[in-house]
């Protein structure tokens, strides 16, 4: 099993005191460069030639992304800052927009600007067929095939009479 970094990438001790690793730092900023310039966490994975953890050469786009949502970068919590504030900020507005995955939208509200609602006025056939449907729901002995038929041709009505309404 590989060890997990103790020390961010960038960061080396000094003197108990965190200090930039200069070459793990100048790739921290080449990082955020690219991505801001439009290259994917893929590729500059790809591109990476400093090993992120010692004995493992090869980077990917995990490396990469936790790189990008780093915040000790910009000076965090004791550790000197690699990169601005506003090159921050902008990689993960660029992440924001490229993200694939979009949560479902509520659905108490509207999926468009203009919603068509189905709605169908009760006639009285309709108005009776369900009262006798509900008796006999009611009743002790209901003949399960006749309650089953009758909300079929409940259902067939009810759908003859629908009409769009536009909101």
């Amino acid at each position: 099993m590989l060890k997990n970094r103790s020390i961010p990438f960038g960061y080396c001790m000094v003197n108990g005191k965190y200090a930039l690793n200069v070459p793990e730092a100048e790739a921290v900023r080449k990082i955020f460069a690219d991505y801001i310039g439009g290259k994917s966490l893929k590729t500059i994975a790809a591109e990476m030639t400093i090993p992120y953890n010692m004995g493992k050469a090869v980077w990917n786009k995990n490396m990469v992304c936790r790189v990008l949502e780093n915040k000790k970068y910009i000076g965090e919590n004791g550790f000197p800052q690699i990169i601005t504030t506003d090159d921050f900020k902008q990689s993960a507005r660029i992440k924001a927009e490229r993200n694939t995955y979009r949560k479902p939208a509520p659905q108490d509200e509207p999926q468009q600007a203009e919603a068509t609602i189905m709605e169908y006025e009760p006639t009285d056939e309709i108005q009776r067929m369900t009262n006798e449907i509900n008796r006999l729901l009611d009743s002790e002995n209901a003949d399960k095939d006749k309650v089953e038929t009758l909300i079929i041709k409940c259902a067939q009505l009810k759908y003859t009479t629908i009409c769009e309404v536009r909101t």
